[in-house]
């Protein structure tokens, strides 16, 4: 019998675990650690990821992510291999560097999201690596409890606004928070639901639902994109060549930007290569689609 496909949608939240191959450490050196983060910015970038938390260890690394379009196994391939090939070519090794497939549960970001922050950062108090996990060095903890410290690479504030208060109160009662479950003996308790989420029997019920539908039919990204560019600018009354081009004007910034949000969520195009398509700079696409995404949540809230 196959592995079981992975659940993948948009705006899916896992919990990763990469462990080294026979166990054997994932990071050499520091530059081997600052190389995997830097890996982690620019898929970040390229997929318009959330990062809401991440801890390196020796052997093991444990993530938590947000896929704004259902592609994780895409990501993940891109991002082991890359890693794999820088690790293999500085430390002049062959072979695998992780241990098989990526473990990988979903998480019910509604109920459990800050709890799988404190998870995360958790783990190197379990591995024995620091007593006040807060102060470990390749974990985002201190995005969370250092009120002044910031951190592009992790999307804290999500998770710290459930906390309630301006943005000190937020990171001591979030330390406390951290603090509270290392006094527990009773360790996490995590919720896991059929061996591949993490959440209530609700949250398996919708799960179980996604996996039993159908797939949808697989666009032609290019020819999906040019056809809803099209749609865009006629509805707005604007040139093709204007939203494709490099005019910077505020009434072509806003037409290009629904433009470049409707191609990125119709089409499922990476980052890369809508930057190519609409001449920007992958960050600049990143940054695009962010505006639209933040917008449409503060509407909703």
């Amino acid at each position: 019998m196959g592995r079981p496909k992975r659940i993948e949608y948009a705006g899916a939240c896992y919990l990763i675990v990469l462990q080294g191959n026979n166990r054997q450490d994932l990071f050499l050196s520091n530059q081997d650690r600052r190389q995997f983060l830097g890996l982690l910015k620019s898929y970040k970038e390229r997929y318009a990821l959330k990062v809401y938390a991440y801890s390196l260890m020796g052997s093991t690394v444990s993530m938590l992510i947000e896929t704004p379009q259902p592609n994780l196994a895409v990501v993940m391939q891109g991002f082991n291999t890359q890693y794999t090939k820088y690790f293999n070519g500085e430390h002049n090794a062959v072979g695998h560097v992780f241990s098989g497939r990526y473990k990988a549960w979903l998480v019910d970001k509604e109920t459990h999201l800050a709890e799988m922050t404190r998870h995360v950062h958790l783990c190197c108090a379990r591995e024995g690596l620091k007593d006040k996990p807060w102060r470990y060095q390749w974990s985002s903890c201190a995005a969370y409890v250092e009120a002044e410290h910031k951190e592009p690479l992790v999307d804290s504030d999500i998770v710290l606004r459930k906390f309630g208060g301006g943005r000190l109160k937020q990171s001591v009662r979030y330390l406390q928070y951290i603090k509270d479950r290392m006094k527990s003996a009773g360790g996490d308790g995590l919720p896991f639901v059929g061996g591949v989420a993490i959440g209530g029997e609700a949250f398996l019920s919708k799960l179980s639902a996604r996996r039993d539908a159908p797939s949808p039919p697989r666009l032609v990204p290019v020819e999906a994109a040019r056809k809803i560019i099209s749609e865009v600018a006629g509805r707005r009354g604007m040139a093709e060549e204007k939203i494709l081009g490099r005019v910077q004007w505020r009434e072509v910034s806003a037409v290009r930007r629904e433009a470049v949000h409707r191609v990125w969520k119709e089409t499922r195009m990476g980052v890369s290569e809508l930057a190519r398509l609409f001449h920007r700079t992958p960050s600049a696409i990143s940054q695009l689609i962010r505006s639209v995404e933040d917008s449409s949540a503060a509407s909703i809230n």
